[in-house]
């Protein structure tokens, strides 16, 4: 008899170690990322970024300075925030470099999250001299004439930076008495000049900078929003296909209806209707080239600025230059209001004719089922013997007022 054997249970196979990343972690994200700067090219090596006071609020701001090119401020370019985006930052390495200094790279790259960008971009260095020939309040009506090294030392005063560019850099003091005289009315105290902000020049200087800013026109964006639409003209007339809107007659016994197969104006009582036989509104040739004017002019304003020189730019917007302009934007705001009474008036007319036609079902849900309420206290009050003798056939039967008829009479 053959015996059984067991057989013996196979080795385990040893496990596979797993294999060993190569592949570096990325660094802790930190609270202060570096931002990525577009700067102009062929600027001085002592060329640095510095912080002033913003002509317009006051507020300290980033300005890029060289003494060769002038004064640049920041344009922040910005992702929407609907969208991520991020900045891979690597460096170049040039052969140049590489042979003088080795490996220029940045480390192995920097992955910034946000996608913000600052681009560089000139400024006018009146702009940032401005709060020092400005008056401090709107009340100070009267200046006196001032000299160059007073005005210095309101711009030492407003910033320690300003203190540093004006001992560090001569030519920044050339650069300063330029851009005062072209804005200053100037008296010779001896062998030393004095200056007084003049505003007549600075309104001149700033209507030159708005006309060489509208010539090619604005940027899209400001374009669509501050032109386009603020010059589009509302459309008076409601067009109906194969509709007619009835309004009540001052007669008792009578209605007037006007009706048109293409075109339908709306008419109501009380209310002015725009008389088609006017010649249509429209908008002359010199009136986008006033408002793109007045739009720069109002950037200007608003942006570069301080708070007591502004009513200068209000004025001259209110002057006969740009008369036209306001009575053609005043022509376009009553027509949109008129436009908008016209189809206020449209929308209640059709709620109320909506309206009407809910009154008329509710009316008649209610009138079945009152009669289906009747109906059912009707069968509820009838007796059992009622309802047994409807199911009776009496088709055959003479029906019990036969019986009492009058006999006729024999002749």
């Amino acid at each position: 008899m053959a015996r059984a054997t067991r057989s013996k249970p196979k080795a385990k196979e040893p496990t596979p170690e797993p294999p060993v990343s190569t592949i570096k972690p990325l660094p802790a994200s930190t609270s202060n990322p570096p931002k990525l700067f577009v700067l102009p090219k062929g600027t001085s090596k002592d060329a640095r970024i510095v912080t002033l006071d913003n002509s317009a609020n006051g507020a300290p701001s980033r300005y890029y300075f060289c003494p060769t090119k002038g004064v640049y401020e920041f344009t922040r370019i910005a992702a929407p925030k609907k969208e991520c985006r991020s900045w891979l930052i690597t460096g170049e390495k040039s052969e140049d470099a590489a042979q003088k200094e080795g490996d220029v790279r940045i480390g192995s790259g920097y992955v910034n999250k946000s996608a913000d960008l600052f681009v560089a971009t000139p400024i006018d260095l009146l702009f940032l001299i401005l709060p020092a020939l400005a008056p401090k309040s709107a009340k100070d009506t009267k200046q006196h004439f001032l000299a160059f090294d007073d005005y210095l030392d309101k711009l030492s005063s407003s910033s320690r930076h300003w203190r540093a560019l004006l001992s560090q850099c001569s030519s920044l003091k050339t650069m300063i008495e330029k851009r005062m005289r072209a804005v200053s009315d100037t008296v010779d105290a001896g062998d030393e000049t004095m200056y007084r902000l003049s505003q007549p020049k600075l309104l001149a200087l700033l209507l030159k900078k708005a006309e060489r800013m509208s010539t090619h026109g604005l940027p899209p964006s400001l374009e669509e929003k501050f032109i386009k639409t603020a010059l589009e003209i509302p459309i008076m007339n409601i067009k109906r296909e194969d509709s007619s809107l009835s309004t009540p007659s001052t007669e008792k016994d009578s209605q007037t209806s006007t009706t048109t197969s293409q075109d339908t104006t709306l008419t109501t009582p009380d209310v002015e209707v725009p008389d088609e036989t006017k010649q249509p509104l429209t908008t002359p040739p010199e009136i986008p080239r006033l408002l793109r004017l007045r739009t720069s002019l109002t950037y200007l304003s608003t942006s570069y600025l301080p708070a007591t020189l502004r009513p200068i730019i209000t004025t001259h917007l209110s002057s006969a230059t740009f008369t036209p302009l306001t009575t053609h934007l005043a022509a376009i705001a009553a027509l949109r209001s008129e436009a908008a009474a016209l189809r206020s008036i449209s929308d209640n007319i059709s709620r109320k004719r909506a309206y009407e036609e809910d009154e008329e079902k509710i009316a008649e849900r209610e009138e079945k089922k009152r009669k289906k309420e009747d109906e059912e206290r009707r069968k509820k009050s009838e007796s059992l013997a009622a309802r047994r003798l409807k199911k009776v056939d009496t088709s055959g039967m003479k029906k019990m007022s036969s019986f009492f008829t009058k006999v006729a009479t024999k002749k």
